[in-house]
């Protein structure tokens, strides 16, 4: 029963992931990518095939899940670094719509806040925030 319940979880994930061949072009465009986990056919069996094509490869597997690993954690980063970028960029917007919508001369404004305002509009633009995707690593 517990079973049947998992595989038809599986089946609807499956069916939710399928994107769309249109979709499917504009990110192969957008990120291109020569690494076999990227393909929208992957093949888990075949990767592993491509692995470890004989018995005697299996002898360096514990190097094959370490390389793994430390490229798991190297997307992690990445991922936190881009998460971290576009939340800076939308505390800075919305900063910068407060000290437009309520300017530092404005008497509901708080002085500490006016005082951000003021120094947030003498700083010297900041470099655009990179959310491009880093190289194969």
């Amino acid at each position: 029963m517990m079973e049947e319940e998992e595989l038809e979880f599986v089946e609807e994930l499956e069916a939710v992931l399928q994107l769309t061949p249109d979709v499917q072009l504009a990110i192969e465009q957008v990120f291109p990518s020569q690494d076999p986990l990227d393909r929208a056919d992957f093949n888990a069996v075949e990767y592993i095939n491509t692995l470890f094509p004989t018995e005697q490869s299996l002898a360096n597997i514990d190097e094959v899940v370490n390389k793994i690993r430390l490229k798991i954690r190297r997307l992690d980063d990445n991922i936190r670094t881009v998460v971290r970028g576009q939340t800076n960029v939308g505390q800075d917007g919305r900063q910068q719509e407060a000290c437009t919508t309520h300017p530092a001369t404005g008497r509901d404004r708080q002085p500490r806040a006016a005082m951000s305002c003021h120094s947030a509009s003498l700083r010297p633009e900041a470099a655009p925030r990179s959310t491009a995707r880093p190289g194969p690593g």
